[in-house]
């Protein structure tokens, strides 16, 4: 019975989670355990077990006599996130460097060749301006390149704190159609990661530390100050 139960809430996590990255439910949005629960077919429990997950996970909030919401963001909270990955992604690839399959190295460089694809589709697109799924595919191929190098690492625990916060920050992002990526922004990561594969490729710990932290430390900026620009209200507050 209770591996069953343990199941149906691995179920109801799994659904809410993929809601959210698909932005169903952006930040200041209700969470119903019985719309949830009847949409996939079992019974409220499981799915309040998954619900209370994520409030613990910080994704989510209780508010009293009112239920469960997403949580809405500040800038700060952002900011803090994007500082937890420079430190994690920073020791990731130390220890990928020397772990690292020549398999996954060529997943890498295959990535890496998508990313310039997109440069190359985004150059077509107006003001060279990236649209919605050009945007996505970029960000999406972004994501596998780094998580490949984590996964590298053999850490499962800096990997989950990692992909909590990429997690979070995506479900924030997602709901701000404002974000611009251009052109040039992919080009920039494209050689950053470039620049990454090499230093892994000749065994240089210490370039290849280098290199995710300005990379990461680029995105962050660029990500931030767009975020600040088009955030309503006080500047620490995203919702």
């Amino acid at each position: 019975m209770g591996s069953m139960s343990a199941t149906l809430k691995e179920t109801a996590y799994q659904t809410i989670r993929e809601k959210l990255i698909a932005g169903h439910f952006p930040p200041g949005s209700r969470l119903s355990d019985d719309s949830i629960a009847r949409e996939i077919g079992i019974s409220r429990s499981p799915v309040r077990e998954a619900i209370n997950q994520f409030v613990s996970e910080g994704l989510v909030e209780y508010r009293p006599r009112c239920g469960t919401y997403v949580r809405q963001l500040t800038l700060k909270e952002v900011d803090d996130l994007w500082g937890v990955r420079i430190a994690m992604e920073c020791f990731a690839v130390v220890e990928a460097v020397d772990r690292l399959s020549e398999e996954s190295l060529q997943i890498l460089k295959e990535l890496n060749g998508e990313l310039l694809d997109c440069v190359r589709e985004c150059r077509k697109c107006p003001g060279q301006l990236a649209d919605d799924d050009l945007k996505q595919r970029f960000l999406q191929t972004d994501s596998m390149f780094h998580l490949e190098i984590l996964k590298a690492a053999g850490n499962d625990r800096v990997l989950k704190i990692v992909e909590d916060c990429r997690l979070i920050m995506f479900i924030f992002g997602a709901t701000h159609s404002s974000l611009r990526v251009t052109a040039d922004m992919m080009l920039q990561s494209q050689r950053d990661h470039d620049l990454i594969i090499k230093a892994i490729e000749n065994l240089d710990h210490d370039n290849a530390r280098e290199w995710v932290g300005n990379h990461i430390r680029t995105t962050r900026a660029r990500v931030m100050a767009q975020l600040e620009q088009h955030s309503p209200g006080p500047k620490n507050n995203i919702a």
